[in-house]
């Protein structure tokens, strides 16, 4: 371990060493910051986030040299620039190369991490690359390799307000502390116009994102209308089902009881007969006495 250690190299390390290993090194350095007569350097070292999944992948894929993240940058300027000349043809091409653009990082951060990547991270991936496309500072501090959360990323703009917005070198990290890149001064009227820019591209990120929820919420009620609809048609072909089985069962019993009314029929009949025949022998039988002077 070196004998001094300063914020920026400590950064440096930590963001891109490993997350497991986030941590205790972080104790480590400010440990070492301390012991070298340095409490602020080691306060601030201790105040370091450790990143998210999606933060971490997003600052691994700023320090791969394969990677297309140094494109955000580039689509960030030209989107804003399309949408302050309004054009119109240009904001619906460059739109689209930026949904090709998150799709690309998103894939590549994937493979920084070697699995596959769950819904959240990969929620929170897009959401980050959104943004960096959007916000020139979010772009500064995601090609820094210096994000935490996907949430929390104006917190990142305001931590490393200095930081260069060049691609984070590949290799292990540097101890010694990084120098920063020069920005050029920008005048007074740049300042204001970049500023309005930024302002109307959050604006319509947020106004986008609205969109996104309300149309999630509408996806939502119509999914909730077509399962209760569903449960409702299933309802309504068990009650077919069951009158067929109700109906089916009816007919078996009128088929049975019609069986059984032509049966008692025919008996009634041949009752009927066997009666008839019965009177005609009684009456024979009376005559017959009559005539042998039995009354």
């Amino acid at each position: 371990m070196p004998d001094t250690v300063d914020l920026e190299s400590a950064a440096e390390e930590l963001y891109a060493g490993s997350r497991e290993d986030f941590t205790p090194r972080r104790k480590e350095l400010a440990k070492a910051a301390k012991a070298a007569g340095d409490p602020g350097i080691a306060a601030a070292i201790e105040k370091l986030g450790k990143p998210t999944t999606s933060a971490w992948l997003a600052n691994q894929l700023a320090r791969d040299p394969d990677s297309n993240i140094d494109r955000v940058a580039e689509l960030g300027d030209a989107l804003r620039e399309a949408h302050a000349n309004l054009a119109g043809a240009d904001l619906k091409s460059l739109s689209q190369k930026r949904t090709q653009l998150v799709n690309t990082l998103v894939k590549q951060a994937g493979e920084q991490g070697g699995a596959g990547l769950s819904e959240s991270v990969t929620r929170e991936l897009e959401e980050i690359f959104t943004t960096a496309i959007a916000d020139a500072d979010v772009a500064r501090v995601l090609l820094a390799g210096r994000l935490t959360s996907a949430k929390e990323l104006a917190a990142a703009v305001a931590a490393w307000p200095d930081v260069s917005g060049d691609r984070t070198p590949v290799g292990p990290p540097a101890r010694a502390k990084a120098k920063a890149k020069a920005k050029p001064e920008r005048s007074e009227r740049e300042r204001a116009e970049h500023e309005r820019k930024l302002a109307k591209a959050r604006e319509e990120l947020e106004k986008a994102r609205a969109t996104v929820k309300e149309a999630e919420a509408d996806r939502a009620e119509e999914d909730r209308i077509l399962a209760e609809a569903q449960r409702l048609a299933d309802e309504a072909t068990e009650e077919v089902r069951r009158i067929y089985e109700e109906l089916d069962a009816a007919e078996t019993r009128e088929k049975e009881a019609r069986r059984r009314v032509g049966s008692a029929s025919r008996s009634v009949k041949d009752a009927e007969r066997r009666a008839s025949q019965a009177w005609r022998l009684v009456q024979q039988a009376e005559r017959a006495l009559d005539e042998l002077g039995g009354k």
